[in-house]
């Protein structure tokens, strides 16, 4: 975890598991595999036996295990080829007298993305408070089995690299927000501008307004898939409340 601006957080959500003497899975990464390619990757996990020749690992029919670059306790590195007619959908692990659910997810393709969250917001700041920024993620969708989209066999792939932009979000005519309420980085992460009034705008006004926040992701066809979301940039967070304080005497300002 680390913190910016009016002290949001950024990063990712994190799960701990207590670490004991039997051997345990964490996880695989990349965790999205295409059929009938060959992925290194790594396994994490906690008291892991040494596995040189990969004896021991399974993740299934249709999944062969490779060369192993690295085994350790704590991680093993292996490559795995996937069959050109490996079944679509999620494997699980079995290997360190351990199992894991979901460890790989078997696909044949991206077939569409979409942008989380689907409504962001941020806050301009930097002159007299500090700035709230957000962070957007576009996460890769595949149509699974049945090859239809948006049905309940649909695969999640995880996170995908996208090129990021803004649109003006049009809520009047003539609108200009996208020229003055911040931008977006090659990571996903929305700056905000300045807050207070900003003379280089019809009436003075703030740089808040709306925007879309569009990911464009070029599949290894050359097929191009967009995904967007919306985004608002609002005023400071002027005051901030703490509910975990309680109130009482040592809490309480006087006023006059």
């Amino acid at each position: 975890r680390w913190f910016s601006g009016a002290y949001d957080e950024i990063g990712p959500d994190v799960t701990l598991q207590r670490i004991g003497a039997a051997p345990i899975v964490t996880g695989v990464y990349p965790q999205a595999l295409r059929r009938g390619e060959t992925t290194q990757v790594t396994i994490y996990g906690s008291s892991l036996s040494d596995t040189r020749d990969g004896a021991g690992l399974d993740f299934g029919p249709g999944v062969s295990i490779g060369t192993i670059a690295r085994s350790r306790t704590d991680e093993v590195v292996v490559q795995l080829t996937i069959d050109d007619d490996a079944v679509l959908g999620a494997r699980d692990f079995f290997a360190f007298e351990s199992t894991l659910e979901d460890a790989i997810i078997v696909h044949d393709g991206i077939d569409r993305i979409i942008v989380t969250p689907e409504s962001g917001m941020a806050r301009v700041g930097g002159a007299n408070f500090p700035k709230g920024y957000q962070t957007f993620e576009a996460i890769g969708y595949n149509n699974g089995p049945d090859n239809e989209n948006g049905t309940d066999d649909d695969l999640k792939l995880g996170r995908v690299n996208v090129s990021w932009s803004l649109e003006e979000f049009a809520a009047t005519f003539g609108d200009d927000d996208i020229d003055f309420v911040g931008s977006i980085s090659s990571k996903g992460i929305f700056t905000p501008a300045l807050d207070g009034v900003n003379p280089d705008r019809a009436g003075d006004r703030n740089n808040v307004g709306d925007v879309w926040v569009l990911a464009t992701y070029l599949t290894p066809e050359g097929k191009e898939l967009r995904a967007r979301a919306h985004l608002l940039v609002t005023v400071p967070l002027y005051m901030r409340f703490e509910p975990w304080r309680p109130i009482g005497p040592a809490n309480r300002r006087l006023i006059g």
